[in-house]
């Protein structure tokens, strides 16, 4: 199935657009964890431009030394926080390097509901990490004009 396929019938299951790209993109975080360092760096950007159109508010989480793969300057932190996103009736919390737009100091993870439906309740529409992977980059070229691999 073409990208536009998978989101159209994802989209269907949801009552509006912003639930459903919160949901996919809530899943394939989940799903990426496992994949090579060049897949979650795509997902990452598609992600991350996510966070920067609908997130609300953030929190710092922690500074953290630069990944192994760095090569800049020795020594450089990076600030990992957590961005709360509301999509309906669900409240999604994503953490990213992405500075909030407004910085919430007392924001707790466990504040409200969490968003997100078990990976395993989509059982009846077996997407893989790759078709959520098709379906995102669809949805990011054509609604935000976005291409990851532009990102970098």
């Amino acid at each position: 199935m073409s990208g536009m396929e998978l989101w159209q019938i994802w989209l269907d299951q949801f009552d509006d657009e912003l639930s459903a790209i919160s949901e996919a993109i809530w899943a394939a975080n989940k799903m990426v964890k496992d994949k090579p360092p060049e897949m979650r760096a795509l997902f990452y950007a598609i992600k991350d431009e996510f966070i920067l159109r609908y997130a609300v508010v953030g929190r710092k989480v922690r500074d953290e030394g630069p990944p192994l793969s760095y090569k800049g300057v020795g020594g450089a932190v990076r600030t990992l926080y957590c961005h709360k996103i509301e999509a309906g009736d669900r409240v999604y919390r994503l953490h990213s390097y992405v500075i909030p737009l407004k910085l919430e100091p007392n924001l707790g993870e466990d504040e409200d509901s969490y968003g997100g439906f078990s990976v395993e309740d989509w059982s009846w529409l077996p997407l893989s990490f790759g078709e959520l992977y098709k379906m995102l980059s669809y949805y990011a070229a054509k609604r935000w004009n976005f291409s990851p691999e532009r990102a970098f």
